[in-house]
């Protein structure tokens, strides 16, 4: 039996989408994560270029090429005290499951194919900044806090700078990936909106 209420109607259409959009999205996941690589590479390799040389994609990793040189891994098969350039792995899929909840939101809604395709497109495009910001994030903060500390110290941070640091991480890792898709359909589909909304009425004041 279908819910009566619009906005029940939506929530199921929501849930029913949600499963084929993730696993379309973990099948494009390489392709989709492209602009967000490259993106990435020319912002990093740009705004810290004493500190990271490029971003290179890996499927739905990206590796972290840096100018720093470290001592081999004890464990490993180098010869002893032997140094090599610093590279890093970030999963950027971790920061782009907003993706397929967007596209489930926009398919749910109860508006022409046309505007489906329209809205799914601005969508995504407004969305690319938010897996950008995670994986920028996490390289400044594997650089600054998870390695050796003169790597920190040449990274010329502050206490304020690692504070601030900090904080855009938790951001871009707990709050903007699961909050930015919801804003932005609800941005793009403000006409519907109105029609989920239950509208209230204010009642006249009693006479005397």
């Amino acid at each position: 039996m279908m819910p009566r209420r619009p906005i029940d109607r939506f929530l199921l259409r929501t849930l029913l989408w949600l499963a084929p959009m993730f696993v379309l999205w973990y099948v494009l996941a390489p392709l989709l994560l492209m602009p967000v690589a490259g993106w990435a590479h020319l912002v990093l390799s740009h705004l810290f270029p004493y500190a990271i040389t490029a971003v290179e994609q890996q499927g739905t990793t990206v590796d972290i090429v840096t100018r720093f040189a470290v001592a081999a891994p004890a464990d490993s098969s180098a010869p002893p005290g032997m140094r090599g350039q610093l590279v890093f792995t970030i999963n950027a899929l971790k920061y782009a499951y907003g993706l397929p909840m967007l596209l489930a939101l926009t398919l749910a809604a109860p508006t022409a194919w046309g505007e489906k395709l329209y809205r799914t497109v601005m969508g995504g495009l407004l969305l690319l900044p938010i897996p950008l910001w995670g994986v920028a994030c996490e390289a400044l903060k594997t650089l600054v806090f998870d390695m050796d500390s003169t790597i920190a110290l040449r990274m010329g941070t502050t206490p304020l700078s690692r504070e601030l640091l900090a904080l855009a991480y938790q951001l871009g890792y707990l709050i903007l990936p699961a909050v930015a898709p919801i804003l932005i359909w609800a941005a793009l589909h403000r006409d519907f909106l109105g029609e989920l909304v239950p509208r209230t009425r204010l009642a006249a004041p009693p006479s005397g």
